[in-house]
């Protein structure tokens, strides 16, 4: 069974908030893995836009990191341009099953799920960016070089 990323979830009301340091809001990007906290830093004085992903331990990075590296050898690019979102997610989810089989790495449904999800953010979506690229709210985003905080212009 394929995994289900959701792309497109829906628009939530956000409420009114006249005072900038009492926002503390919460809401899915891409359904079940990732979303944003919208909230009053008091540390540095400003209002922080936070995405939240997966926590994946070091095992579970280790074995994303061996599957990314195969799956740039093994990929088909004539498979890998699938004409529907679906056909290219399953394309993934084979890949990765296949890769995981044939590197004979153990994980836990639950670590599948969260490694899919980075797997999926960085090869069908923006890798880091996609979150971001998927909040209805966001009219621009931000960044002064290398190295510099993203800036990000929330409705």
């Amino acid at each position: 069974m394929v995994i289900q990323i959701i792309t497109t979830p829906s628009i939530p009301a956000l409420p009114k908030i006249e005072d900038k340091k009492k926002i503390d809001v919460r809401y899915m990007l891409t359904p079940p893995f990732a979303s944003v906290h919208i909230h009053w830093d008091n540390t540095i004085h400003e209002l922080v836009y936070e995405i939240e992903e997966p926590i994946i331990n070091e095992y579970e990075m280790a074995v994303l990191a061996k599957i990314e590296e195969a799956m740039l050898e093994l990929i088909n690019i004539n498979v890998a341009i699938e004409k529907t979102l679906e056909a290219t997610t399953t394309y993934l989810d084979k890949t990765t099953r296949l890769l995981i089989d044939e590197l004979n790495i153990k994980i836990t449904p639950d670590s599948y799920n969260k490694l899919f999800y980075y797997l999926y953010r960085d090869f069908i979506g923006m890798n880091e960016i996609d979150p971001l690229l998927r909040d209805y709210f966001i009219e621009d985003i931000e960044c002064n070089g290398i190295d510099s905080p993203i800036y990000v212009i929330h409705r």
